[in-house]
């Protein structure tokens, strides 16, 4: 199953929203711009330039990002941004010259630490993505841990590691026993393994959570398949075919109704 990594989000000084007008930018009446003018300046350019990569105007973002960097290179969340949108740009070196920055520039800022390690793992980096994730869990300051434990799992199970996977969802859940995403990949890898009712549990679970996806009900098809349940299978694929119907998981549910007859 597949799952997307999480992007924490920076200081809420970066990334609360645009503001209306820029803080004290440097204007032709001024000789002479104060250090202070300028962090501010930075910060409100990479409002700006988050917003417009939030909006997939990545030619904006880029330009409002070099401004903030040329503004205030010390920030370490700005250089985090930039790392971000020289990501999306396809530029990897820029990018990861830029996260590096921000580590050494905050090397306790978990949110910098979980997305540096998004793009490790996104690079085909997962070791060390998994490392970071793990230092980002254990940061005191990250007020979800959680999410660097299900990021690690992601990781580790794209690289082919069920077994690692597991230990890092199983400990987001015991952080918060609410989490959705760890709930949904520990049902697909307990049935990968064949652990069909410890599979049915977590999947219960995570649909009394959350609305039902095309993932989480094509899910529910293969397990009861798998148990044998071929009315519970039925229900789950009525759904499927009834909420999702130009999803990719219906599309092989079809597949493999046809391939059955």
């Amino acid at each position: 199953m597949k799952s997307a990594l999480i992007v924490a989000v920076l200081g809420a000084g970066l990334l609360a929203g645009c503001v209306a007008s820029a803080p004290n930018e440097p204007t032709q009446a001024a000789n002479k711009v104060s250090n202070r003018d300028l962090e501010q300046a930075a910060i409100y350019n990479t409002q700006l330039a988050v917003d417009a990569l939030r909006k997939n105007n990545l030619q904006e973002a880029k330009d409002k990002i070099t401004r903030a960097l040329d503004q205030d290179s010390r920030n370490a969340e700005v250089q985090a941004a930039a790392g971000l949108i020289y990501e999306r740009l396809g530029e990897d070196r820029t990018a990861d010259s830029h996260f590096s920055r921000a580590l050494s520039l905050a090397p306790q800022n978990p949110s910098i630490q979980n997305n540096y390690a998004v793009y490790l793992c996104r690079k085909g980096n997962p070791e060390r993505g998994q490392k970071m994730f793990l230092e980002a869990a254990a940061n005191p300051l990250y007020r979800t841990p959680e999410a660097a434990y299900v990021n690690a799992g992601t990781c580790a199970r794209g690289a082919g590691n069920g077994a690692q996977a597991e230990q890092h969802f199983r400990k987001a859940l015991a952080l918060n026993p609410r989490n959705a995403e760890a709930l949904i990949q520990l049902a697909d890898l307990e049935l990968e393994a064949g652990n069909h009712l410890p599979a049915r549990a977590f999947l219960e679970r995570y649909l009394a959570l959350t609305p039902a996806t095309a993932q989480s009900l094509w899910l529910g098809v293969r397990l009861e398949r798998a148990m044998g349940n071929s009315q519970a299978a039925a229900t789950y694929g009525d759904r499927l075919k009834s909420q999702f119907p130009t999803s990719i998981e219906t599309r092989q549910l079809l597949d493999s109704e046809r391939t059955s007859r």
